[in-house]
Parts: C-alpha cells; structure tokens; sequence
C-alpha cells in the first residue's frame, strides 16, 4: 500500500502543481487586463474630466442668463404694479370729487330744507 500511496500522493501533486499554474496564468493575465484599464483610463480620464468642465462652464453661463432673465422679469412685474396702483388712484379721483360734491349738495340741500321750515315760523310770519 505503501506504493499505491505514493502513487497518489504524486498524482494529487501533479494535479496541485497543474492547478497552481493555471491560476497563475489567469492571474496574470487579469493583471494585465487591470494595467490596460488603467491605461486608458489615463488617457480618457482627462478629457472627460475637461468635457465635463466645459459642460459646468456652459450650465453656469446658462445659469446667469437665466438670472438676468429673472431680474428683468422682477423689474417689469414692480413697474405694472407701480403702474397698476397709479391709475387706480387716477381713477379714484373722480369718484372721490363726486362723493365730496355730492356730501355737499346734500349739506346744502339739508340746511335749505330746515331754513324754509325754520324760517317762516320762527320769523312770526304766521297769520
């Protein structure tokens, strides 16, 4: 037994060795898939990188036309307002004036009312 023993054990070396090699060959070759990924991530990386900063450049730009867009619109809604107020003082004047006109036609109206009660039965005048 001693040397069907043997016999396995260098079998199961053989196979060991042969198993060792073939993952040392896929290491080797993940390896160099590695390398090659990051060579061309190193040639890629930077332009990206500078697209990307010329697509914030263009965003930031697009940004502040926007505010400006923003800001002109403010400037228009205060002066329709400013405008809106105005006119609706305007157009309060008159009723305003006629109001006032009115109140004093109705004093007058009033004091000429009790002036002609008044006025001939407090002067005596009755016969």
């Amino acid at each position: 037994m001693s040397q069907g023993l043997l016999i396995a054990l260098i079998v199961v070396g053989i196979a060991t060795c042969g198993v060792a090699i073939y993952a040392l060959v896929e290491l080797v070759k993940t390896l160099r898939s590695v390398r090659s990924l990051s060579d061309e991530l190193g040639e890629t990386l930077p332009s990206l990188v500078e697209k990307a900063d010329v697509a914030v450049d263009a965003f930031n730009a697009e940004m502040l036309r926007v505010d400006g867009i923003v800001g002109q619109f403010e400037e228009v809604a205060d002066l329709v307002i400013h405008t809106a107020n105005v006119v609706q003082e305007a157009a309060q004047v008159p009723a305003t004036a006629v109001n006032a006109a009115s109140e004093r036609i109705r004093e007058m109206w009033q004091r000429l009312k009790s002036g002609s009660r008044v006025g001939p039965s407090s002067s005596g005048h009755d016969r």
